[in-house]
């Protein structure tokens, strides 16, 4: 039963000598003389002297901006002819409307209100038709495009 007792004293004076007497480095470091911001400037100097080297030789330049602000400028040729196209959809919603056309080709276009098409510009979408305003020769000419109920089949 002695011994239970003497136990836990035992625990603490073991504790009590190993937090007390400085460990040898520690005393090395005392003799030496530097203290922890002396240390911590030795190791922050090594990080700031270490050098990066980037070769750039046969690789792009990494800033150089992605979009340079020129913009090309569409010919008539790349914008569709309403005269020979045809309205295929027509998407609505609260915020936004835009009509589906495609062209005598086959190719399709998104077109909203103010959009450029050949000779003229797109003035309203409404839900069944497309209407552009078109000017040649200084005489302006309406073309309306109505979008065609397909039957079931």
């Amino acid at each position: 039963m002695r011994s239970r007792k003497q136990f836990p004293l035992l625990i603490l004076a073991t504790f009590m000598t190993l937090t007390l007497v400085p460990a040898p480095h520690a005393v090395a470091d005392d003799e030496a003389g530097t203290s922890p911001s002396q240390e911590s400037a030795v190791q922050l100097e090594a990080v700031r002297s270490n050098e990066f080297f980037y070769q750039s030789y046969g690789k792009g330049d990494p800033f150089k901006a992605l979009v340079d602000g020129r913009y090309e400028r569409t010919t008539s040729s790349e914008l569709v002819d309403v005269n020979s196209a045809t309205l295929v959809g027509v998407v609505w919603s609260d915020d936004d409307q835009f009509a589906l056309v495609e062209n005598g080709e086959g190719f399709g276009y998104i077109l909203r209100v103010g959009d450029r098409v050949q000779n003229g510009r797109v003035v309203s979408i409404r839900k069944d038709r497309l209407t552009a305003r078109m000017t040649l020769y200084g005489i302006s000419n309406t073309v309306v495009l109505r979008l065609e109920k397909q039957e079931a089949k």
